[in-house]
């Protein structure tokens, strides 16, 4: 259930955030391009997401029996299907059909957007959905930002790379500029909510701060605190010190941002994969 978590989550990242910055944010006179550049990866990220979002129903029917053979047993699936978990993991077979018809179809804006949808279904499954009422409408609202926001800050990582190596082409040069300036301003604004989000989440799930080190989900909580706090650092020196170096040091500058960014992805999954853990795990 884990790696199936995981899987779904790092390829969704990658529509939402990928796709997203490519049409949305990037500008038009890179948007083709990056498209065209993210083509293979969307293609994957999308058979990946049918592929977990299929095998997630047995799994979580053989682990709600403790039982493997429920994976393929019709009565117990049928049963499972009649409760609130099968409803859910109905609603994301679903809507993983329309992002193979909206990918299918070349709408990379609608690709996005159902992506982020799907997403968004974790706010209703999870500890954020455990809540009743308005205080759980609250939770699970933050539970999506937070969400959202993440995962778009690390799937853009992946075209913004390409940008950064547009431009040392100099036709590409400006527009590739223009494009950076805008990640960095929804780089800023995505950040500062992930981490406003994610103080907000934790109260609201534990009631306090996470410093219960005897506890395997504070454990793992507070591993993805100190990496998502390394990702922070990278960016900011990304944008404040490596920035404004382009201009006069473009060939050191360019290479230095890259490697950032491919840490900031590694300690991105490394997150992902904590979330996809404890996620699971009772916050007690």
């Amino acid at each position: 259930m884990v790696l199936t978590r995981f899987f779904h989550d790092g390829a969704l990242s990658l529509v939402w955030g990928g796709l997203g910055y490519a049409t949305c944010i990037a500008g038009p006179d890179l948007r083709q391009a990056l498209v065209r550049r993210l083509a293979a990866i969307a293609d994957l990220s999308v058979c990946i997401t049918v592929a977990t979002s299929a095998a997630a129903f047995p799994i979580q029917t053989a682990d709600i029996t403790a039982q493997w053979k429920s994976a393929w047993d019709l009565g117990t699936l049928h049963l499972v299907a009649e409760t609130s978990v099968g409803q859910a993991l109905a609603v994301q077979i679903a809507t993983g059909v329309g992002l193979v018809v909206a990918v299918l179809v070349r709408a990379h804006r609608t690709s996005a957007a159902i992506a982020g949808s799907m997403l968004c279904e974790l706010a209703f499954s999870g500890h954020a959905a455990e809540g009743s009422g308005f205080s759980g409408l609250i939770h699970q609202a933050i539970d999506c930002v937070h969400v959202l926001t993440g995962c778009a800050w690390l799937g853009a990582l992946i075209p913004f790379m390409t940008v950064l190596r547009m431009s040392a082409v100099p036709e590409l040069r400006q527009a590739s500029l223009r494009a950076m300036k805008r990640f960095s301003v929804w780089g800023h604004v995505a950040v500062a909510l992930v981490l406003i989000s994610g103080l907000a989440n934790i109260w609201l799930t534990l009631g306090r701060l996470p410093f219960d080190f005897t506890s395997p989900y504070d454990q793992k909580l507070i591993l993805k605190i100190f990496a998502v706090g390394l990702m922070t650092s990278i960016a900011i020196a990304n944008r404040y010190v490596l920035v404004p170096m382009i201009r006069k040091h473009n060939s050191s500058a360019r290479p230095a941002m890259i490697y950032g960014c491919i840490a900031e992805i590694i300690l991105g999954a490394f997150a992902l994969g904590l979330v996809a853990s404890f996620g699971l795990q009772d916050p007690a």
